[in-house]
């Protein structure tokens, strides 16, 4: 019995042993359990700070812009934010700082970010942003700002805060707002058309509020907003129900897949029934007053595009500031949109009537934009509408701009009541012998004012292929169908589009220019772009090299160049590239008036930092046929004479009272001396045409 009582006992201790051991167990199973659960979660959060803060560092091509807080390029960015363009912002700085992301790590960010992307957090402030003042932001919510800066490449947590329905500062010259227009019920009816592809909620529906609050009613036939296949969540149902309750008619139109902004905008303008068709950008703010100059420009002449001046909203505060109105548009030596400023005459004669359109036919417009812009619906039809077969965005301002002035001409007739008021204005009384040279423009209307949101990098990408192929793709359109033997110097600074030229077919839009019996484009060149900066056939241009390069020297091709850290180009010296090289920084135009032109419509110019004789610098600066801008060349010395200084081009130096690096050369002036090498410039052809064509160069 004993026997059996200690047997128990014992059986029991063991039982108990065991139950403490299992106990032990999970107890440690647990602790380790919630440890790595925490290390886990740390290391997430951890990494996602460190990925999502990749907005603090944004690349920002310096080259687009041409003033401060002035982009070149109004942006309609358009395209899928891919999965391998959302690696690229979080794995790749993963990679950066760890060396490897295991992919559990990957999923888990992915899902977190495309939680964010389909987040609708529009919660307005009282008073936030109210007549277009900057946003202040608290330090959690910068934080936050800076996290989501990339994904529409603005501030979404400053526009999140601000009322769709915001005030703005009347930034009109007085005499705009006390300019009379018709009454609108004798002004056209206009269809509002706004392409957009994972745009913000906020600056969606503050692009749409800013049209319905801020345009006459009898006037405003509908918005139509063409859905580029958004993934967004809150373009969806949640924009149909909110559209649904505004007091204007709004149509929704979606594509089945992503068609580009040139395809959506004619999307939308196959469904509209306004008289006009109205184009805006996703991310804008229309001003007071802003409708009413355009469709009376349009009243009186069917075949004006018109254009506002488009002011600046900051992509950090959302700011709203006024646009420069003496601004008008061009592009360079690749085709590429530039804003350029007007020539003093075309200022000073802006200043008796700044309500004028910038229109006048030696100082025209000779290209918009393109984000934003009005043309009469029929018009627009007659003239082909866009390149269909453009793809995405990026060449179909320029395209459409070249088509208008020189198609418009053949029915000029039609324009003499319209534009005979242009032809009385002083600078143009030698030209109204042809009334058809006043008629026909792209113009800026300066009493038109509406915001737009510049962001300084894309957030989309180019779906299917290349950004460069499909942006190269349309330039070539244009090149090929409308630039005449000018498409020849395009493919030389764009390469990689004239090895595409047996790729694509633009035979419809050659018969299309031909039915439409359109002039060339010399005639473009010689009659709305007067101070461009294209070679003509047979003008001097080419290289620029000092002479003592020529027996062994370095650095001696004049160029132009941008210093790092720096924002504005400067003349400077650097070594010659090859013969057959087409660098657009060393070449140059030697213009029969005597003006150095580079790309960009810049001049070799000179200025006095002090006042004296001798104290003048060579620099480079926008062309604005100002008495510094203006050289001789003697063919017989091979010198630089600069007329307004009286000094010769010398021989380049370090400028040690400079402030950009020490070690780049810039061309001086100095009194013109006989003799010597140190004022010897050697022009240097380049050709851009065939063989066969004569040159000034001797």
């Amino acid at each position: 019995m004993v026997n059996l009582i200690m047997f128990t006992h014992r059986l029991q201790s063991v039982s108990h042993r065991r139950k403490l051991r299992r106990l032990l167990f999970a107890f440690l199973f647990l602790l380790a359990f919630l440890i790595c659960w925490s290390l886990l979660t740390i290391t997430i959060l951890i990494i996602q700070d460190k990925i999502t803060n990749y907005s603090e560092e944004i690349s920002i091509d310096k080259n687009s812009y041409i003033r401060r807080d002035i982009q070149v390029v109004v942006g309609h960015y358009n395209g899928n934010l891919a999965k391998d363009k959302l690696s690229n912002l979080t794995a790749g700085q993963f990679l950066l700082n760890f060396g490897h992301i295991p992919q559990i790590f990957e999923t888990l960010i992915f899902i977190d970010f495309s939680e964010q992307l389909n987040a609708n957090n529009y919660a307005p402030i009282v008073g936030a942003g109210e007549d277009g003042r900057p946003v202040r932001l608290n330090e959690a919510d910068e934080r936050l700002s800076d996290e989501t800066f990339g994904i529409n490449q603005f501030n979404l947590v400053a526009s999140d805060r601000i009322a769709l329905n915001r005030t703005l500062p009347d930034i009109r010259k007085h005499q705009c707002r006390t300019k009379i227009y018709s009454p609108p019920s004798e002004l056209p009816t206009t269809s509002v058309i706004i392409v957009y592809h994972n745009e913000a909620f906020s600056t969606l529906m503050r692009t749409v509020m800013s049209v319905i609050l801020r345009s006459p009613k009898e006037n405003l036939k509908e918005v139509i907003l063409v859905d580029d296949f958004s993934t967004r969540t809150f373009l969806k149902d949640e924009l149909d129900r909110f559209v649904a309750k505004l007091s204007v008619r709004v149509k929704v139109i979606r594509a089945d897949q992503r068609v580009g902004l040139i395809r959506a905008r004619l999307m939308g303008a196959k469904e509209a029934e306004g008289d006009v068709l109205t184009f805006l950008d996703s991310h804008c703010e229309c001003s007071k007053g802003w409708l009413e100059p355009l469709l009376a420009r349009i009243k009186e002449n069917r075949k004006a595009v018109v254009c506002p001046v488009i002011d600046v909203i900051n992509e950090r505060t959302f700011a709203y500031q006024k646009g420069i109105e003496l601004f008008r548009g061009g592009f360079n030596w690749n085709l590429q949109f530039r804003w350029y400023a007007l020539p003093p005459e075309m200022v000073k004669s802006r200043s008796e009537d700044p309500t004028k359109p910038i229109v006048l036919l030696n100082y025209s417009s000779p290209t918009m934009a393109g984000g934003l812009f009005s043309i009469d619906r029929k018009y627009f039809e007659e003239i082909g509408t866009y390149d269909h077969e453009m793809d995405i965005w990026g060449g179909e301002n320029i395209e459409i701009s070249l088509r208008l002035p020189i198609d418009v001409i053949r029915a000029a007739h039609i324009l003499k009541d319209d534009t005979s008021h242009i032809c009385r204005l002083k600078l143009l009384k030698k030209n109204c012998f042809k009334i058809w040279q006043c008629g026909g423009r792209i113009e800026i209307l300066p009493c038109s004012h509406v915001g737009h949101v510049f962001r300084r990098a894309s957030p989309h990408d180019f779906p299917g292929r290349k950004s460069g192929v499909i942006l190269n793709t349309n330039l070539l359109r244009v090149a090929e169908v409308w630039m005449d033997e000018w498409k020849f110097h395009f493919y030389k600074t764009a390469p990689q589009a004239y090895k595409m030229r047996e790729t694509v077919d633009v035979s419809d839009r050659v018969e299309l220019r031909k039915r439409l019996h359109c002039k060339s484009f010399k005639w473009f060149l010689d009659n709305v772009w007067k101070d461009h900066f294209l070679p003509q056939p047979g003008s001097a241009f080419g290289r620029v090299i000092h002479s003592k390069s020529q027996i062994g020297g370095l650095n001696g091709c004049l160029h132009w160049t941008v210093p790092l850290g720096e924002s504005m180009k400067i003349a400077a010296m650097h070594n010659c590239s090859a013969v057959e090289s087409f660098d657009r920084t060393e070449l140059w135009l030697f213009t029969e008036e005597g003006q150095m032109k580079t790309d960009e419509h810049l001049c070799l110019s000179a200025y006095q930092p002090v006042q004296g004789p001798r104290n003048w610098k060579v620099q480079l600066k926008e062309c604005g046929q100002y008495e510094s801008e203006y050289w001789d060349y003697n063919f017989d010395r091979k010198s630089f004479y600069h007329r307004k200084s009286g000094l010769c081009l010398d021989q380049p130096s370090e400028d040690l009272n400079d402030h950009h690096a020490i070690n780049i050369l810039k061309p001086t002036l100095s009194r013109c001396t006989r003799g010597g090498l140190d004022q010897q410039w050697i022009l240097k052809e380049v050709k851009w045409l065939s063989d066969n064509v004569t040159s000034s160069f001797h």
